[in-house]
């Protein structure tokens, strides 16, 4: 009987032994699920923000006219540079944050469009939040949308953008967000 009683004790202590290194493979697992998503969402962060950033910096790069931010709202901005440094010429850069992505599993994912003269380039990054704010020379915000002689006003930009993983994480329908801010200084404002 006592030899029954070890054979029962040792198959339940086996038992939870088993259990207890598949629950740890299972948390593992999905931690690195986790950090693989997050890691993703970093990284287009931080390439899109230095898309973002380049262009900013060279809004009136090389342009004779006083008017070199077209439009300047919220969630657009439209401006004149000479963006591949060619002679007399003007190119016109414009972002617009665009409606939200129908198909997404992301409720709250919106398409950016990067307008470079007439050719549109949709940057489908999950991007939640693309929020643009303008300050004058005294680093004072100015209300949007600036319009009229307060475009000529405009010295700098801040620029807050929110990305989000395209699908949840896990049961509770939580989504990895990273989050970029930076105020920029054009040159030639």
């Amino acid at each position: 009987m006592s030899i029954m009683m070890d054979l029962i004790g040792s198959s339940i202590l086996l038992g939870t032994l088993v259990l207890a290194v598949l629950g740890i493979n299972i948390n593992m697992s999905n931690e690195r699920g986790a950090s693989a998503t997050e890691f993703h969402v970093q990284t287009e962060l931080i390439q899109l923000g230095r898309i973002v950033e380049f262009d900013l910096y060279k809004i009136g790069y090389d342009i004779a006219s006083n008017r070199k931010i077209i439009t300047a709202d919220s969630s657009r901005i439209k401006f004149k540079t000479n963006l591949w440094n060619i002679p007399g010429k003007t190119d016109s850069v414009e972002y617009i944050l665009g409606n939200y992505v129908a198909v997404s599993t992301n409720p709250r994912d919106r398409v950016l469009t990067r307008y470079e003269n007439t050719t549109g380039v949709l940057i489908n990054y999950s991007i939640t939040r693309f929020k643009l704010t303008y300050y004058n020379s005294r680093d004072l915000l100015l209300a949007t949308p600036v319009t009229g002689n307060n475009l000529d006003s405009i010295r700098s930009i801040k620029i807050y953008l929110t990305l989000e993983s395209p699908d949840p994480l896990g049961a509770d329908s939580s989504y990895v967000a990273g989050y970029y801010s930076k105020l920029v200084y054009p040159r030639n404002l």
